[in-house]
C-alpha cells in the first residue's frame, strides 16, 4: 500500500493525536457520570466514533494499492499517458447557459461531454480543472483519481450566484496566473512529465471589461487545444424561472434581452498565446482535438519518461471514508433514539 497525503504527514499525525486526546477527555467525563454496568456500552460507542475520526484522517493520506509493486518505477510509461498532467481550463460564466450548441443544448453540456471524452483518451494521466469567469480558481487539484473526477465533471455548470451584469465582466484570460502556477507546480512535482492544456469557452464575446492574455513560459505546455462553443448569432442567457416562465438576462444599457455570441477571434488569439490549435466544437468526435504528442516515449535528448507508483495505483480513500460514514451514522441513530426515549417520560409526567 502506498500513500499520497493531501497535507504534510506531520500535520495528519498531529490531527490524529489531537483527536485522540479530545476523545479521551470526553470518555473520562462520560465514565464519571455513568452508572455501574454500563461501562462496556459507553466504551464501545466511544471507540466507534473515535475510529470514524481516525479513518477520515487515514483517508486524507490517500492510501492506494500499486498495480505493479516493486516494478512500477523501472518500467517505461505505457500508452495512455501515465506521466502526463492534463489541465482543463473551463469558462463557467453565465454565457455557458446559452442553448446554441448541437441539438439546442447548452454550451456547458458540450463542454462536459468533451471533457469526459478527453479523460477517456488519457485513462492513466493526472487531471486538473481550472474554472474562471471574471476571476479564476482551481475546481479540481491535479490528481489521477478519474473515478471521482467523472461524476464531478457531470455536475459542472455555469455559476449561479452572479450579479445582473455578469456576462459583461468575463475576462477571457482570467485563468492565466492560476494556470501558470499549476503548470510550474506540476513540473516540479512530477519530473519528466508533460503538460497538456485544453481551454473550453466562448471567448467572452459580450464582455465589456478589459481583456488580458496568457503569458505562459515557452516549453511549459507540450500540447492541447482551445475549444470554442456557440454560434456567431449567439443566443439569450437563461437566468431561471419566475412564475413558471423562463426569464433571461437583460441588457439595461440597450434595454433588451442580453445576447451572447461566440468570439472566435478571441479564442484563436488565446490558442496562439498557448501555442495550441483552435477547434470549433459541434458535437463531432473528439479525436481530431487530441494533439499529436508522444506521451509514451521520451523525445531525443530528454530524460526517459517512466511510470511511477503514484500513478500506477488504485485509490482506497473511498473505502475508509465509507467505513467512517457507517460508524458516524450508527452513533447518530443511537443518539436520536436516546433523545426520543428521554422525552417520552417527560411528556408522561406533564
Amino acid at each position: 500500500m502506498t500513500f499520497q497525503p493531501i497535507a504534510p504527514v506531520a500535520v495528519l499525525i498531529a490531527i490524529a493525536i489531537l483527536l485522540v486526546g479530545i476523545r479521551m477527555a470526553a470518555l473520562y467525563r462520560v465514565l464519571v457520570r455513568t452508572g455501574t454496568g454500563r461501562y462496556r456500552r459507553v466504551v464501545l460507542r466511544w471507540s466507534a466514533l473515535t475510529a470514524a475520526g481516525l479513518l477520515l484522517v487515514l483517508a486524507a493520506g490517500r492510501p492506494g494499492l500499486p498495480h505493479d509493486t516493486g516494478q512500477a518505477n523501472a518500467k517505461p510509461a505505457k500508452t495512455g499517458a501515465a506521466n502526463a498532467n492534463i489541465f482543463f481550463v473551463v469558462d463557467r460564466s453565465v454565457d455557458g447557459r446559452v442553448e446554441d450548441y448541437a441539438d439546442g443544448k447548452s454550451r456547458l453540456s458540450g463542454i462536459r461531454s468533451d471533457i469526459t471524452a478527453l479523460i477517456d483518451q488519457y485513462p492513466r494521466a493526472r487531471f486538473s480543472i481550472i474554472e474562471f469567469a471574471s476571476k479564476a480558481g482551481v475546481d479540481w487539484p491535479l490528481s489521477d483519481d478519474v473515478w471521482s473526477l467523472k461524476p464531478f465533471v457531470k455536475g459542472l455548470s455555469a455559476y449561479t450566484e452572479v450579479p445582473e451584469d455578469a456576462m459583461y465582466q468575463v475576462n477571457i484570460a482570467a485563468a492565466n496566473d492560476v494556470l501558470r502556477t499549476q503548470l510550474d507546480s506540476a513540473t516540479k512535482q512530477y519530473k519528466d512529465s508533460k503538460n497538456l492544456v485544453f481551454y473550453f469557452g466562448e471567448g467572452a464575446g459580450g464582455s465589456r471589461t478589459a481583456q488580458s492574455g496568457f503569458d505562459i513560459a515557452h516549453g511549459a505546455i507540450a500540447g492541447g487545444a482551445v475549444l470554442g462553443y456557440g454560434t456567431p448569432a449567439g443566443g439569450l442567457i437563461p437566468m431561471g424561472f419566475y412564475n413558471g416562465n423562463l426569464v433571461y438576462m437583460w441588457d439595461k444599457q440597450n434595454n433588451r434581452a442580453a445576447n451572447s455570441a461566440i468570439n472566435e477571434d478571441g479564442l484563436k488569439a488565446i490558442a496562439a498565446e498557448l501555442g495550441v490549435p483552435y477547434f470549433h466544437r459541434d458535437n463531432s468526435p473528439i479525436t481530431p482535438v487530441v494533439p499529436a504528442v508522444d506521451l509514451s516515449s521520451p523525445a531525443p535528448g530528454d530524460t526517459p519518461v517512466s511510470g511511477s507508483v503514484s500513478v500506477e495505483r488504485t485509490e482506497l480513500y473511498w473505502l475508509f471514508t465509507g467505513l467512517a460514514a457507517v460508524l458516524a451514522l450508527g452513533e447518530t441513530f443511537l443518539t436520536l433514539r436516546e433523545f426520543r426515549r428521554n422525552r417520552i417520560p417527560r411528556r408522561v409526567r406533564q
